[in-house]
């Protein structure tokens, strides 16, 4: 009989840090969300519910019961009363103590979360020259949410204050404070989901042609709701499977970019399992395909 272990990805044994290739880090945090709740209880379910996904990829060919190895690490849980900014710094640090040479695949809660990986990660010098490669509905570049700057929809705004480049794919509901900031800052290339179709080889060709460091950040409320419809804020008219495999594809083989970590963002369990589960956890198997296929070119 196997042994699935539920609290590992895909139930295969835990392995040892030292003898791992990915580290999948939990952050269950939800407490700036301003609409739908609940993405704090993904990473706990993702990881319940990849058991039932097979170890082989069929589009790579990759086989996760051989490798890469994944070291599941401890979840940074909020504490009572903490506010974000003491949340975010917790999760910064437990980042910084990771041994380098490791993929980095953490699992929200929301995706306020990104900021603390990010500053875990890179230095300030190496924040002016990181490209943030967002899939997401929305810009999250606000300077304010309901009067608070540390929110899910303000994450991308902090971070372009350290001088972060970011290429937002499938945005399809933004204020007009974002629009007029991103209409006037280099920084930020948006392909917004109504372009898609007419953009798509030039933005398969812009990802696949990035130098330097970049960080991915996967906001499952990018994908349209026939996908993913369990988030707090989904919006129509988002990716198909296959224009976001596509983009994923294009990024992580790229030989010229250097891509140490990632993220999944704002889903939330279904409360009538398998629902989307299964779907959440087929991103991430595939992201992590995608990276070690590149690694073994």
């Amino acid at each position: 009989m196997v042994e699935y272990f539920r609290d590992q990805f895909f139930g295969l044994p835990p392995v040892a840090l030292e003898a791992a290739q990915v580290v999948f880090l939990p952050l269950p945090f939800d407490l700036t969300v301003t609409y739908g709740r609940g993405s704090a209880g993904a990473p706990e379910r993702i990881l319940e519910t990849s058991y039932q996904l097979e170890t082989f990829d069929e589009e790579t060919h990759v086989d996760f019961a051989e490798a890469p190895r994944i070291f599941v690490a401890p979840a940074v849980h909020p504490r009572d009363g903490e506010p974000p900014t003491g949340y975010l710094a917790r999760v910064s640090d437990a980042v910084r103590d990771l041994p380098p040479a490791r993929f980095l695949l953490s699992v929200g809660g929301e995706h306020l979360v990104t900021y603390g990986i990010v500053r875990g990660l890179y230095s300030e010098n190496e924040l002016r020259d990181l490209t943030i490669v967002q899939i997401d509905a929305h810009c999250d570049l606000i300077d304010q949410l309901e009067g608070e700057q540390w929110s899910h929809g303000t994450v991308m705004r902090r971070l372009l204050a350290h001088g972060c480049r970011f290429i937002q794919i499938g945005v399809r509901s933004l204020s007009k404070e974002e629009y007029l900031l991103a209409q006037g800052n280099p920084n930020i290339d948006i392909y917004y989901a109504h372009e898609l179709h007419q953009r798509r080889q030039a933005l398969l060709s812009r990802l696949a042609d990035l130098t330097g460091d970049v960080y991915v950040s996967f906001d499952v409320d990018g994908l349209d709701p026939s996908v993913i419809w369990s988030t707090g804020t989904p919006q129509p008219d988002g990716l198909s499977w296959q224009e976001a495999m596509a983009v994923l594809r294009a990024l992580f083989s790229n030989r010229r970019c250097c891509i140490r970590a990632a993220d999944l963002v704002e889903f939330i369990p279904d409360p009538n399992p398998p629902g989307c589960d299964t779907t959440a956890c087929k991103i991430i198997s595939r992201m992590l395909a995608y990276w070690w296929t590149g690694q073994s070119r």
